[in-house]
């Protein structure tokens, strides 16, 4: 039979195992902490930095097409551009090959609704008519308030997330005296699917164009729809790698005209940036 001190001494010790398990969770939790921490501060270094070279990128590619004392581009173009030794791909595009949403007619909302957003024709024609009421209401001042980002599409009824996510790259508010018309010189791949109305007519007519812009034909286009003429409002944008194998996205809009407070040639209307995570990237 064990003694009274021979319990209390096992009691102890099962107490003291105790404790140090205890501890160890304890421990194992703070280095994992502090590694995650220390992960998370790791990216936004790599993020900052990366941010950085983009910029600089976008403002090289800028200085190259105000040495260049030509007419701006009116189709898209990539400028390659080199900073820090590494090389860039800073593609240009006019925003009138976008959808100006403060200008486009309900015919044109009607098919990007429809082409762009997968809704029926009804649902389309009922969207694209609540668009022009809301840019159309009058603000405190009496004038027309209009989209100040593509961001305020989602204050239109029946814009759901989903629906602004898939028309959200093919959208512009920063196109200075537009007139409502695309540029299918300058329209991605979207935009000219809401043009045409075909998949894969679009598709052929982008090959065609990123090989030659002189074989785009432009007969599938209503001529209600499109203009051939450049624009001074440009949407610059520049990949650029992270470490981990994810990468970001740096945009600017800009608009080609002299800004009095910097004395540039021109001016920036805003930026954006998107990071894309490696799993992301894999899949």
């Amino acid at each position: 039979m064990r003694s009274p001190d021979m319990i209390h001494r096992g009691v102890a010790l099962i107490a003291v195992l105790w404790l140090v398990a205890a501890m160890g969770l304890i421990v194992t939790g703070i280095v994992q902490a502090v590694r995650s921490e220390a992960r998370t501060t790791g990216l936004q270094r790599h993020a900052v930095i990366a941010s950085g070279l983009a910029n600089a990128a976008i403002l090289l590619a800028l200085q190259n097409l105000h040495a260049q004392q030509k007419e701006l581009p009116n189709t898209i173009q990539i400028l390659q551009v080199s900073f820090a030794g590494e090389n860039f791909d800073v593609s240009v595009q006019p925003l009138n090959g976008l959808i100006d949403i403060n200008n486009a007619p309900v015919a044109l909302l009607i098919e990007m609704y429809r082409q762009a957003g997968g809704m029926n024709p009804p649902e389309a024609q009922t969207l694209a008519q609540a668009t022009i009421d809301l840019r159309q209401s009058k603000n405190s001042t009496g004038m027309a308030q209009g989209f100040d980002a593509i961001e305020d599409l989602l204050r239109v009824p029946g814009v759901t997330y989903d629906l602004y996510a898939k028309i959200s790259r093919l959208v512009t508010t920063d196109l200075k005296g537009g007139n409502g018309r695309i540029n299918p010189m300058a329209a991605p791949l979207g935009v000219l699917q809401v043009l045409t109305g075909d998949t894969a007519r679009a598709a052929v007519l982008t090959a065609g164009r990123n090989t030659d812009s002189k074989l785009m034909d432009t007969s599938f286009f209503k001529p209600e729809f499109i203009e051939m003429a450049s624009s001074r409002s440009l949407r610059l944008e520049v990949p650029v790698g992270l470490p981990d194998g994810g990468g970001m996205q740096k945009t600017w809009q800009v608009y080609w005209g002299s800004d009095p407070r910097s004395g540039l040639p021109w001016r920036v209307l805003g930026t954006q940036q998107s990071i894309r995570d490696a799993a992301r990237s894999d899949n």
